[in-house]
């Protein structure tokens, strides 16, 4: 991302109108799957910040190893969506 965006301005402030998400893309492993050879596992999310995506992998993936995380852009969320 060429230009760093706070949260403040990724989240429209609930105008109704269409928010944005930063689109992550987190590989790594699964602890129990890990042998020799295997290849990595990749996940794809939106979020507005690197903290959610950790605190979700956390939660939700806790036996997923992460090695790497990337941002693959900024994606326009419906308003509609209660995460955001």
């Amino acid at each position: 991302m060429a230009k760093r965006q706070s949260q403040s301005e990724l989240a429209d402030g609930g105008r109704g109108l269409a928010q944005k998400a930063i689109l992550f893309e987190v590989t790594g492993n699964e602890r129990s799957e890990k042998r020799a050879g295997d290849e990595l596992r990749m996940h794809r999310m939106a979020a507005l910040s690197l903290e959610e995506v950790i605190r979700y992998m956390r939660i939700g993936h806790p036996d997923f190893e992460i090695s790497r995380v990337k941002v693959v852009g900024v994606i326009q969320v419906l308003s509609s969506s209660e995460h955001l």
